[in-house]
């Protein structure tokens, strides 16, 4: 990697919060769960009688944080499912390779279900792109650790595997050696798709037709469906990676629909969604 590259990738790596002009300052507090910062927008709704969250672990191919597209996204999906939203700021390589960003997601998704911050059956597990990957994988370590699994796994074009023969792109190569750091990629933890789907709460998954990553969610459809997991698919053959983050028009409202539906459905949430 050049040094500007390098330098590039540290500067977008640090926690990061959304733009003032996008949410209100006085619904943004930073806190730290097992740790961890985590940034919150509107928080007094995750907690209570009715209260929700969605926990949302960013995408970026393991080596940057949320950008404002992703905070857009988010913003938006929770204030029109109407509940509260937390971003997982996990440490990236190159300074904490692999198992740092695994380790940190699911100790602090076990802070918030283990502290009551979120409450059994009221909360979203979310990921895009390589936070999808990471929210399988913590999904998939909460029966181990006892923590309280979420009432939907909300995946968005997520990066499932990380074996070198799968990956076609060079960046994606480069990305998938940074972060997995000499680790056997075939480690449940950097692989999702090696772990247990048995037992898994109800997936949402959204996929575009032009997205590099589209066999890891073809595949991860087939293996939830043999194991008997509840499964929703919103698939856009216009999308591309992380397309209702990333992209703008009907495909990805659409597919904020459909993650807007689904979330509300899970939630429980019997007032009409607000429409943007």
């Amino acid at each position: 990697m050049s040094i500007v590259r390098a330098l590039s990738h540290l500067w977008a790596q640090g926690p990061s919060k959304p733009a003032r002009d996008l949410v209100d300052r006085r619904l943004v507090e930073r806190r730290r769960h097992h740790h961890v910062p985590t940034t919150w927008i509107d928080p007094d709704r995750a907690g209570g009688a009715g209260g929700a969250a969605i926990v949302h672990l960013h995408g970026g191919a393991f080596l940057r944080g949320a950008d404002q597209k992703t905070w857009e996204w988010l913003d938006d999906v929770r204030r029109r499912s109407d509940v509260a939203a937390a971003m997982v700021h996990y440490r990236v390589p190159p300074r904490h390779p692999f198992p740092h960003a695994f380790d940190d997601a699911l100790q602090a998704v076990l802070s918030l279900t283990r502290k009551a911050e979120v409450l059994p059956g009221h909360w979203v597990l979310s990921g895009d792109g390589a936070g999808g990957g990471l929210a399988l994988a913590v999904a998939q370590a909460l029966r181990e650790h006892g923590g309280a699994q979420p009432a939907l796994l909300m995946l968005t074009t997520p990066w499932l595997d990380l074996t070198e023969e799968r990956l076609l792109r060079p960046e994606l190569r480069e990305a998938a050696e940074l972060y997995a750091d000499g680790a056997d990629r075939d480690d449940p933890r950097l692989n999702p798709l090696r772990g247990p789907m048995e037992g898994l709460p109800p997936v949402h998954l959204s996929v575009g037709g032009s997205d590099p990553l589209l066999a890891d969610s073809r595949r991860l459809s087939e293996k939830l469906r043999a194991a008997g997991v509840e499964l929703e698919i919103h698939e856009a053959a216009e999308g591309g990676h992380s397309y209702p983050l990333q992209q703008v028009g009907p495909v990805a409202q659409a597919a904020r629909r459909s993650q807007i539906s689904a979330v509300r459905r899970a939630l429980d949430l019997e007032r009409a969604i607000p429409r943007a």
